[in-house]
């Protein structure tokens, strides 16, 4: 079976038949991870806020411009209530602090700034974006495994624009 077609099943298993196939790796308020294989993880929303939490995501991951995308896990197929992405090793497995010094996240001189705008421009959850958790490696390196939590204004406006 090809990958499209893999992730097409996928996207239609109920949230039972995932938790009883794959392996779970964590969990948020809203959403669950499991794993698919060595290279996929799938996103399952647990409530309508997980599906936002989804739907933002996506919209970051395909409206980040090149210079923001890099610092995104790439994903590889999306569905309100599920999203599949690339595996990567969180962070969190690795470091125990709580949160992450985004002056040192990244080697780029360039990469402070950049999640600065990444986080205002998408209108992202800072506290969020510092979290430990939220952060993974992937093609060695550092990349954010968790970027669908929005700031109050974000939830209003993402809310009131999209309808979500």
């Amino acid at each position: 079976m090809d990958e499209k077609m893999m992730f097409k099943n996928i996207c239609n298993l109920s949230n039972s038949e995932i938790a009883q196939r794959y392996t779970f790796l964590g969990e948020g308020l809203c959403r669950e991870v499991y794993s698919i294989n060595d290279d996929y993880v799938v996103k399952v929303a647990k409530l309508d806020d997980g599906s936002y939490q989804n739907r933002v995501e996506n919209h970051v991951y395909t409206h980040a411009t090149k210079d923001l995308l890099k610092y995104l896990c790439p994903i590889v197929w999306f569905k309100p209530n599920r999203i599949i992405m690339r595996r990567a090793i969180p962070l969190s497995s690795l470091i125990k602090d709580k949160y992450i010094d985004l002056k040192t996240i990244r080697p780029e001189k360039e990469s402070y700034a950049d999640l600065n705008k990444l986080t205002n421009n998408f209108m992202l959850l800072a506290d969020d974006i510092i979290s430990t958790s939220s952060w993974g490696i992937y093609n060695n390196e550092n990349v954010l495994i968790d970027y669908g939590c929005t700031s109050y204004l974000g939830d209003t406006l993402y809310t009131l624009f999209y309808n979500w």
